[in-house]
């Protein structure tokens, strides 16, 4: 039974996500272009944080709403490089999560690159990765109910990201493909070609994934 989960040892969600996520090294240049924007326009009179927070709550507001539009994933796989690949091998409902999950890490990757983390890193890249994991799975399932503060938030999230970091890495993303599949199932949406959790739970979903990476990185990078 083990082996219909996981393949090669790699949750299926983790390796779906893995063939159709963009290159960080062009995420990193977009990211920093917009940057660039808000410097230029605010630069004389905005603080580095308030310029910084302007980019990455762009860069929310522009994920959430690709992430909303996300429907049929047939209709998406001339456009996107892997997807077809993850059609065919995994099915839609699998397919339709990696498209939303994708969008939600390579959002996580551009806050990361405001708040001056290098996401062309192995590290930064696998860090991003389980950091909206976490968000997906926290927001999916409700865990831990309301937070205290961003700080607490972010906190709580740094000890789970202090242990090893290829078993959390796989361990995050066992635990959000049995989300998204009972978030699906509640919704009543069939195991095919289709919206994975709707329009309005896509946009909510990302846009909470965003703000608690947004979090994290404005925090630990005020640290160090």
């Amino acid at each position: 039974m083990s082996k219909v989960i996981e393949v090669n040892d790699k949750p299926i969600l983790l390796k779906a996500v893995e063939l159709v996520l963009a290159e960080p090294a062009s995420i990193r240049k977009e990211a920093l272009q917009l940057k660039e924007k808000y410097v230029t326009r605010y630069g004389s009179d905005r603080s580095e944080d308030e310029i910084n927070t302007y980019a990455a709550d762009k860069i929310i507001s522009n994920y959430s709403y690709y992430t909303a539009f996300v429907g049929g994933t047939t209709a998406l796989t001339g456009a996107i490089p892997g997807l077809g690949t993850v059609l065919a091998t995994f099915g839609g409902a699998t397919a339709n999560a990696a498209l939303s999950m994708k969008y939600q890490i390579e959002m996580t990757m551009a806050i990361a690159t405001i708040y001056g983390r290098d996401i062309t890193i192995e590290e930064e890249k696998r860090l991003c990765l389980m950091i909206a994991g976490l968000g997906a799975i926290s927001e999916m399932t409700k865990v831990g109910g309301k937070e205290s503060s961003k700080k607490a938030s972010v906190k709580m999230m740094q000890q789970y990201l202090n242990e090893a970091p290829f078993q959390t890495l796989q361990e995050i993303f066992r635990k959000a493909g049995i989300a998204f599949t009972k978030k699906a199932a509640r919704k009543a949406i069939p195991f095919g070609v289709g919206v994975v959790i709707g329009f309005s739970a896509n946009k909510g979903l990302t846009w909470y994934v965003g703000t608690k990476a947004r979090d994290f990185f404005s925090v630990t990078d005020s640290v160090v």
